[in-house]
């Protein structure tokens, strides 16, 4: 298998708790002066960067040179809708794309960088009992009142468990917990029980 390729000087984005799981599409408000400058360039290029789940910042967070440390896992995004305000803000629309592990770069801009790389599911080769799959679109069903629309019958557990992770009301303890599980089938048993305990507290009749 080859290496994953590194995406080299990646724009970066710290927002702390902000865990997105791949295969969620999900808005985005761009108003500080640096990242205005990050989606002017974008604009120009891949649409493209990531987003970093950093600690939430406080006197007790560790601080680097440039701002919140960021963590060993983000989000790689593509930008797919945008609305730029008369006051230089922006409303744009993410599709996450893929967990990938960073590391910060010098920047010329006013924004961070980062050489990024994919890293894919732990096992995802992985035989998963049909059991396992129908529960998960049978949850995914729950949670989106029906309205939820069939993935193909071969969608990686990983991404079924993504997007049922991104459906439900978590902690952001467990959002993190299940954001850097990279074993799919561990990821899918937390999507799955977490689910099953929001079902049970909900009021019946």
């Amino acid at each position: 298998m080859n290496p994953p390729v590194v995406m080299r000087g990646v724009p970066v984005f710290p927002l702390p708790g902000y865990y997105l799981f791949p295969g969620t599409v999900t808005p985005l408000h761009i108003f500080e002066t640096r990242y205005r400058q990050m989606m002017g360039d974008l604009m120009d290029s891949s649409g493209r960067f990531v987003m970093a789940p950093c600690a939430p910042v406080d006197d007790r967070a560790p601080v680097g040179q440039s701002g919140p440390v960021l963590p060993e896992l983000g989000t790689l995004v593509e930008i797919v809708q945008t609305e730029e305000l008369e006051d230089g803000r922006w409303l744009i629309l993410l599709l996450a794309l893929a967990r990938v592990d960073m590391a910060e770069v010098p920047s010329e801009r006013l924004y961070r960088r980062v050489d990024a790389r994919v890293v894919p599911d732990r096992d995802a080769d992985r035989e998963v009992s049909a059991q396992v799959r129908a529960e998960l679109v049978v949850a995914l069903q729950a949670r989106s009142n029906g309205n939820w629309e069939s993935m193909p019958e071969d969608a990686p557990v990983g991404q079924l468990a993504d997007l049922l992770l991104h459906a439900l009301p978590l902690q952001p303890e467990q959002r993190h917990l299940a954001f850097t599980e990279l074993d799919a089938v561990v990821r899918a048993g937390m999507a799955l029980a977490w689910h099953a305990a929001g079902e049970s507290e909900s009021p019946s009749g």
